[in-house]
């Protein structure tokens, strides 16, 4: 760990004017357990909120990257999401049903700790990422999504 120090914290000035020392962290997962993700009884897979609790604790990041068990993140159509947030970067997956992925994911999160940046996923993930986002604001990103008005096809310009 190059740069890490387990002492980083920032201010915040709370709207009453306390201040409060908050840690500042290299990444946030957020895991959908929302209306759709996990629900079996709509016909998805169950989400392995066990897997990430117990490697999220068993690989000592807890101090650099949070965990939130969250409610639904949105994109339903593709169930079972997970949310990165790594270096300001944002890194959306879907169909993340097993304990196999969520080993893969956290693999990728401590490559990305331990380049201090955001580094691409490899081909075990990359078959379940999508952009959630109009823009894909990563180096050499696609751009701007932009749907066609006479097809409907979407287009990256």
């Amino acid at each position: 760990m190059k740069g890490w120090s387990d002492d980083r914290f920032v201010d915040v000035v709370r709207a009453d004017g306390a201040v409060r020392e908050v840690r500042a962290l290299e990444g946030h997962v957020f895991v959908c357990k929302g209306c759709c993700c996990g629900n079996v009884e709509r016909g998805n897979p169950e989400v392995p909120l066990e897997a990430f609790k117990r490697q999220w604790k068993a690989r000592g990041i807890r101090r650099r990257v949070h965990l939130t068990i969250a409610g639904c993140l949105g994109p339903c159509a593709v169930a079972n999401v997970v949310l990165l947030v790594l270096y300001g970067r944002s890194v959306w997956l879907h169909s993340i049903d097993s304990p196999r992925q969520v080993t893969a994911i956290y693999d990728y999160i401590e490559r990305t700790l331990a380049a201090e940046a955001y580094v691409p996923l490899d081909e075990s993930l990359a078959v379940y990422e999508f952009n959630r986002y109009t823009v894909d604001a990563s180096p050499g990103g696609r751009g701007v999504c932009e749907r066609s008005q006479a097809d409907g096809e979407a287009r990256v310009g």
